[in-house]
């Protein structure tokens, strides 16, 4: 029985958490683009991704942590295992309605939970086997993985902007670019960037201060 969870910050915290990689099961739905919108108009995938699993995470249809989200300039693919064709269904829903997806491809596997196929297909995602280099989630610590931390936190945070700051994670060191409304909230997008697992360091010069 699934629960839905209703605070937005703890979504958020724990829609992070969901895995980057996947296994493709066999079938696809979903994959037209939408028209009205340019890939200039796109979010940052970091930020399409970490929304959609926010998305996901909120609503008891889905099963999240069974499903893998991947966006690329702007495509989202969903992988893992779903409760039924409805499940499926709503995930790809969830996801078309964030700002800055142009398409969905859903690959996930239908399957009862348990199920040789479900496991299969569960392979990658949060739900799934543990991993090398595990944080405190079980998640594996990739650059890609902190991209989706720091990205998701920021959104979060009630003082920082985070549809208004990029982030990009190279060797574990993270850098932040965009333009904010005031020092602090700089100063904070910096210290959470900073406090995440997995970072080394924060490089922030192209995170301006409107105005400065």
């Amino acid at each position: 029985m699934k629960t839905s969870i209703k605070s937005p910050l703890l979504v958020s915290a724990i829609a992070a958490a969901l895995a980057l990689g996947g296994l493709a099961p066999a079938f696809a739905e979903d994959a037209m683009p939408k028209q009205d919108r340019s890939v200039g108009q796109t979010l940052d995938d970091a930020t399409v991704t970490a929304s959609i699993k926010t998305a996901l995470m909120s609503d008891g249809r889905t099963d999240a942590l069974d499903i893998n989200v991947d966006t690329m300039n702007g495509k989202v693919t969903l992988r893992g295992g779903a409760d039924s064709a409805a499940a499926k269904l709503a995930a790809t829903e969830l996801a078309r309605n964030v700002d800055g997806v142009m398409s969905v491809d859903n690959q996930l596997m239908v399957a009862e939970k348990g199920s040789y196929a479900r496991d299969s297909a569960n392979t990658a995602t949060a739900s799934g086997k543990a991993r090398e280099a595990m944080s405190g989630s079980g998640e594996e610590i990739n650059d890609a993985w902190i991209t989706s931390k720091v990205k998701t936190q920021l959104l979060a945070d009630s003082q920082t902007p985070g549809t208004d700051i990029s982030v990009e994670t190279k060797d574990h060191v993270v850098h932040l670019s965009g333009v904010v409304a005031t020092a602090q909230a700089r100063a904070e997008a910096i210290r959470i960037a900073g406090a995440t697992e997995g970072v080394t360091s924060v490089q922030a010069d192209d995170l301006l201060v409107r105005g400065s």
